[in-house]
Order: C-alpha cells, then structure tokens, then sequence
C-alpha cells in the first residue's frame, strides 16, 4: 500500500513513522489529527470494556485506520497500539480534508452516514446488558412496551387474559429487582435510561 498511498498523496504529504511494539499511536477520546496506513507490522484497535480492553480489529499491510475521527469530527473510538515493531504513513488531517473535499458531495456525504451508521453500531454493541441489574432494566422496559401495545389490541384479547398474564410477568420483574438491589455484580452497569 505503500506505493499505492505515494501514488494518490504526495510523497511531502506523508510522515513515515517507526513505532516500537507495545507503543500507543493514539487514546480513545483523543481528536482526530490524522489518518494512518500500515505500511509493515501490525497494529492492534483496542476499546475499553468492563475493567479490561477487547481487540476490535488486527491492521495489517495497506490498512487505512483512524479516518472515522477526521471525517465525522469525533472522538477517537478506540485505542491504536503497535502489536509488533511496525512503520505507518501518517496522513495528517488537513491533507485527508482536502481529498475529501475533492469528490462529488454526495459521496461525501455518503460516507458521513456509513461512518454514523458505523458508529452507532459500535455503540450499540457496547451498550448492550452486561449487569443483572442492566438485564432485569431491560425485562421492565420490554413488559412496559408490551403492555402498552396490548393495550392498543384490547379487541384482540377482550378478556384481558394477555394482561394478567403480564402483570405477573411484571411482579417477577420487581421481586427480580428487589433481589439484586443491593447486590454486587462484577460486571457492570452500562445502561442509562437513554438506553432503554
């Protein structure tokens, strides 16, 4: 990929840069500065995750990374770290801006939905259940949603037998939270109501 990014950017518009293993490239939540290519080695995308970090991706040889902050203005996602001695062509952000604003708008805005698509997946994906609590949040809020719904199809049930059916499915739910209340769990609770 090397050759391919010198012949679509200028040579004076790359910085090749060495990194050790083991060497952090950028942090999750830091700006966006500029997109990078591996050029060799192999560099790691690592998240945070319940007091650990989980790998996302393995980038090898002509793997673009760090574009996604440049293009949406966000913060980094995630961790960029070195997993063997490697060499990366920096494409600092201005330079990547100018080539965006080079193609057609509507491609341009294209790829502001695929990146906004990407990342409300990701976040989708963290934010699922971990906790008991998170879990038995997410039973309440699906016997809500129900009885509401039911509550709409009154013809469909008129004895009303579905709703006595969940208003038992909902004392579980509560004797289930009451139980876990005060109860730790080692995993834990990410959802907010915003989430439900």
């Amino acid at each position: 990929m090397h050759g391919c990014a010198m012949s679509v950017l200028p040579a004076t518009d790359l910085t090749m840069l060495r990194i050790a293993k083991g060497d952090v490239l950028f942090h999750e939540g830091d700006a966006g500065d500029a997109a990078y290519i591996v050029d060799s080695g192999a560099i790691g995308i690592f998240k945070a995750f319940e007091g650990g970090r989980i790998r996302l991706a393995t980038l090898r040889d002509g793997e673009l990374f760090g574009e996604m902050a440049i293009i949406d203005g966000s913060p980094r996602m995630a961790d960029a770290v070195a997993l063997e001695n490697s060499v990366v062509l920096k494409i600092p952000r201005d330079v990547f801006e100018s080539k965006l604003r080079q193609y057609d708008p509507f491609l341009r805005g294209l790829v502001q939905v695929l990146v906004h698509n990407l990342r409300n997946v990701h976040r989708a994906y963290m934010r699922r259940p971990r906790s008991v609590q998170d879990f038995v949040a997410v039973l309440a809020k699906h016997a809500d949603g129900l009885r509401r719904y039911l509550a709409m199809l009154q013809e469909m049930d008129p004895d009303a037998e579905a709703l006595k059916h969940l208003d038992t499915l909902e004392d579980a739910i509560g004797d289930l939270k009451n139980m876990f209340s005060d109860r730790h769990d080692r995993r834990k609770s990410v959802l907010t109501d915003s989430d439900l």
